[in-house]
């Protein structure tokens, strides 16, 4: 028995040790897994971590280029806006707006010169007799010979011309001329009153002994009133130059010419007596003719277009000239528009004309020079016509002071 109760005693301890290793190691491999768990745990809160601060630089860095923006904008809002110019700023804008390789500015603000104007106007009538022959008498008032000082401003002039000759050798007449050139922009205003002497300068149509009996002859049958105003525009107002021609505000350095575009209004009263003229040539002159032309007074509408050059020939040398015809649609005083007789009858459009011509030195201090402008007014109906020839010569000399501010 108590062999036996030994043996099972020491089965159960041998069996008690076994469950104890058991469990120890059981107990180990559950520490080992917790431990192996709680590395695995740990490693992935670290990548969580890891991507967190990942994930927080990237907005940090769009907070700062927000600030960067928006500093970037703040600055710009500190900028003054530039407010957009409308079409009248630009175009006078424009009036300074050139090349300085073709155009030299004006360096100074203030000018003055002296001029002499010479004004020579001529009257052609051209008329058919009861023959159907062609017939010119051409007659003129006697020239006249001003000189006078003139003050400038930029590209303007003001000045006023004594009359050398006096005005009783003008034979009454009274004109007034403004002309004013920019680099875009050029107007003209022409104003002449005439009721003095002429003289006949030339007769076509006649025979010898009838022309040399006419010519020579004084004749104080004509009044006229004339007035017109001329606008246009230079298209190449960048590289050419008008005012260095006719109003030295500027130097053309290199030579050029312009396309020019312009509107037109003229107005003309011609009063003429035919009984007045010599007894040689009343006589070729129909009755029909002498009632209907004894007055003329019309309207002219029209549109210009000629073209102008500059040749630089020589250093601080210039020389212009300058076309431009117009045609327009003539009314005379009393007549009503009919659109049937202005289509069809070309004679209700006239064909009138504004010439320069101009040499000038100016080294950008002093300047001298001579110009020419004329003004051809046409009068023209089936058997008359009537021509105006205007003609205005300046010879001048000048300097310019007080220099701009650069």
């Amino acid at each position: 028995m108590r062999q036996g109760s030994c043996f099972f005693l020491i089965v159960l301890l041998l069996m008690s040790v076994f469950r104890a290793e058991a469990s120890v190691v059981s107990v180990e491999n559950e520490v080992f897994l917790h431990a192996d768990t709680t590395i695995v745990n740990e490693s992935r809160s670290q990548n969580t971590l890891l991507q967190s601060e990942i994930t927080m630089l990237s907005p940090e860095d769009t907070v700062l280029s927000s600030e960067s923006a928006a500093m970037s904008l703040d600055d710009a809002s500190l900028q003054p806006k530039k407010k957009k110019k409308n079409f009248f700023v630009k175009f006078f804008e424009g009036f300074n707006n050139y090349d300085t390789n073709y155009i030299e500015p004006n360096h100074y603000n203030f000018a003055l010169m002296v001029q002499n104007t010479n004004f020579y106007q001529t009257y052609t009538v051209n008329y058919k007799t009861s023959d159907d022959v062609d017939h010119s008498i051409r007659v003129a008032p006697k020239a006249s010979f001003r000189v006078g000082p003139f003050f400038g401003w930029r590209w303007l002039f003001f000045g006023y011309t004594f009359d050398l000759i006096g005005s009783s050798d003008m034979g009454g007449s009274h004109d007034f001329n403004l002309s004013l050139y920019s680099s875009q922009l050029g107007f003209d205003l022409l104003y002449i009153k005439h009721n003095g002497d002429c003289t006949i300068k030339s007769v076509d149509g006649f025979d010898d002994t009838t022309r040399d009996a006419a010519v020579g002859q004084g004749f104080s049958g004509i009044d006229s009133y004339t007035l017109g105003v001329n606008a246009y525009y230079v298209f190449n107002h960048k590289h050419f130059s008008y005012p260095a021609a006719y109003s030295q505000s500027t130097v053309q350095r290199i030579s050029c010419g312009s396309w020019m575009l312009g509107l037109r209004y003229d107005y003309q009263e011609i009063n003429f007596d035919y009984s007045k003229l010599p007894a040689v040539l009343q006589g070729s002159i129909a009755p029909s003719v002498q009632a209907e032309y004894n007055k003329v007074d019309y309207t002219n509408y029209s549109i210009s277009f000629g073209y102008a050059y500059n040749w630089v020939f020589a250093r601080n040398m210039l020389f212009n000239v300058s076309l431009m015809p117009s045609i327009g649609y003539k009314q005379r005083r009393g007549e009503h528009f009919q659109q049937k007789v202005f289509i069809q009858d070309v004679r209700n459009f006239n064909f009138d004309l504004i010439s320069r011509a101009g040499i000038v030195w100016n080294n950008t201090r002093w300047f001298a020079g001579v110009s020419y402008i004329g003004h051809l007014y046409n009068f023209r109906e089936q058997k008359y016509s009537f021509i105006n020839n205007i003609n205005y010569l300046n010879l001048y000399v000048g300097f310019n002071f007080l220099r701009r501010k650069q």
